[in-house]
This record gives structure tokens, sequence and C-alpha cells, in this order.
């Protein structure tokens, strides 16, 4: 009984890695390189600064639109998000490169690419 139960532990540890390191889809890398948030002053710093590393996988950063990167991100909040952007993490750059970005602008870009806003 022991063994079933560390067997049945053991596979869904794997379904729970698969889940996590799913990777988009064709369909999944268009929307992020052809996607643009609506407000036109918004949309021309996402192309500027973020799409060089968020509309194209296999960059190591979370893909825009692609719910499976964000998803474990959006769980330390908005807010964090956004001070690693201002602040630079890991290899995201200071202000995400967008030295003329606000704060606001930060924020908006992040939820665009998160999908969970403008």
């Amino acid at each position: 009984m022991r063994a079933l139960l560390g067997v049945a532990m053991v596979l869904a540890g794997l379904c729970a890695c698969s889940a996590a390191k799913q990777e988009p889809e064709a369909a999944d890398l268009r929307w992020a390189e052809t996607s643009r948030p609506v407000d036109a002053r918004l949309a021309e710093r996402y192309e500027r600064a973020c799409m060089a590393c968020h509309a194209q996988g296999g960059s190591g950063a979370p893909l825009a639109g692609f719910t499976p990167h964000w998803k474990p991100r959006l769980r330390h909040g908005i807010d964090q998000l956004v001070r690693h952007a201002s602040d630079g993490f890991n290899a995201m750059p200071a202000m995400g490169q967008c030295n003329d970005c606000s704060a606001d602008d930060l924020r908006a870009l992040t939820l665009f690419m998160a999908r969970s806003g403008t």
C-alpha cells in the first residue's frame, strides 16, 4: 500500500511539472508577435522595449499573452512584477529598457503581457 501511494505521488508530481513547463504553440507565438496594447503610446513602448524578449519563444522571458508563463509570476502580485520591471530582475534590465516609461506604463504593459488588462 505504501509503495502504491509513493508511485501515485511521483506520478502526480510529474503531471504538475509537465503542466508548469508547458511550451507555447504557434498560435501563442503569433499572439505575442502581433498583439499590441490598444493605447497607441503604450503600443509604441511595447514595440520598442518589450517585444525583443517577450514576443519570441526561447528568450527566457515570459511570452506575452502565454498564461502558463505568467500565472506563477502573478501569484507574487502585480506590484512585485512592476518592481522587477522597474528595478531589474535576473535578465530583466531595469525599466525593461523603457527609460521613458512611468510606473503606470510598466504596470499597464505588464498587465497587457499577462493578458490581465489594457
